[in-house]
């Protein structure tokens, strides 16, 4: 997969590079099964399913699963619910066919193929009341609970438990109670060990500098801009710089030239203000800055760039200035002594 990426930085065609993937995917009835190896299928599956993050919430009277699914609309997602009381969420992305001749790809980082995530559902999940949003790049499954039974009164019964019994219970409790102690002691809570690596992992932003390590700030925008997947095009009169933005939208996003012509495209998805009740189950959604820059061509025209974002998926186009006229040709005149 890592020499495909290449080959796609490199420019070669798409659709060349997705005939190679089809032949390297052959059926799973391969010498594969003879040696019990996993399938190609569950392969991809569970590559799928690793690249798709999820949140899962719970509340007092449903669960709530949100998926980031950019570039995807509504009729390219599917929520079904398996036999086995399986939440099962998919979709795939695939190459857009170009349009216009002379197209080429500059930088290709956003995944393509297959969207999976699977969610065994609790018991008391209401699978007749499920209903699926999809918005901004961002997908939310919501699953009602069930009411709960009703609860039968307690039966109390009587335990008698003689005199030595009571005493080798209470021993017993003793003997736990002293080895939690040790424990403790053991893992230095009670030492100032744990305040003095505070104090060195909490250094201002002036310290580091005096020992020359980078900053604070640098640190998050690298790790933000490692974090940020984009493709860049480039067609005969134009750059294309197509960004993964789920769950933002256009007003949380900003994009500007700064004044070494590079191009500076940055958001921040914070988490959501819970309500009462809420706490979560899972959490794997990325939160925090979105961010990417890009070094934009001599002929990159920065009076002509427009922005478009939808289904989570920023496109920012920067025409190209004109070529410059040739100049004609001067004749001098020479002369001989």
């Amino acid at each position: 997969m890592a020499d495909f990426m290449e080959l796609r930085n490199m420019g070669l065609d798409p659709t060349i590079i997705d005939h190679l993937t089809e032949i390297l995917d052959f059926s799973e009835e391969t010498t594969e099964k003879t040696h019990h190896a996993p399938s190609r299928a569950y392969l991809r599956e569970k590559r799928a399913m690793a690249a798709t993050p999820a949140d899962v919430k719970e509340y007092p009277n449903a669960f709530v699963f949100i998926i980031d699914v950019p570039g995807l609309k509504s009729e390219q997602l599917k929520v079904q619910v398996d036999h086995d009381n399986t939440l099962v969420v998919s979709g795939e992305r695939k190459r857009e066919k170009e349009k216009d001749a002379g197209v080429k790809y500059i930088k290709m980082e956003r995944r393509l193929g297959k969207y999976l995530k699977k969610f065994t559902l609790p018991e008391n999940a209401d699978t007749e009341k499920i209903s699926a949003v999809c918005q901004d790049g961002v997908l939310t499954v919501t699953v009602e609970k069930r009411p709960p039974p009703e609860h039968k009164k307690p039966k109390t019964i009587e335990v008698q438990i003689n005199n030595q019994a009571k005493a080798i219970e209470n021993n017993n409790i003793l003997q736990i109670k002293k080895r939690k102690i040790m424990d403790f002691r053991i893992m230095g809570v009670d030492s100032p060990l744990f305040s003095t690596l505070q104090h060195m992992m909490d250094m201002s932003e002036d310290a580091e500098k005096s020992y020359n390590a980078p900053t604070r700030t640098y640190v998050r925008d690298a790790k933000a801009m490692a974090a940020t997947p984009a493709d860049v095009k480039e067609y005969p009169s134009s750059y294309v710089f197509i960004v993964d933005m789920p769950g933002l939208k256009s007003g949380d996003i900003k994009v500007q030239v700064e004044e070494d012509n590079v191009l500076v495209i940055s958001g921040e998805r914070k988490r959501e203000e819970e309500k009462e009740g809420a706490k979560y189950v899972r959490m794997e959604r990325r939160v925090g800055k979105f961010m990417r820059k890009f070094s934009l061509p001599e002929n990159a025209n920065t009076d002509a760039i427009s922005a478009v974002c939808q289904d989570g998926v920023l496109t920012v186009t920067v025409e190209k200035l004109p070529p410059p006229e040739p100049k004609k040709p001067k004749t001098i005149e020479v002369k001989i002594a």
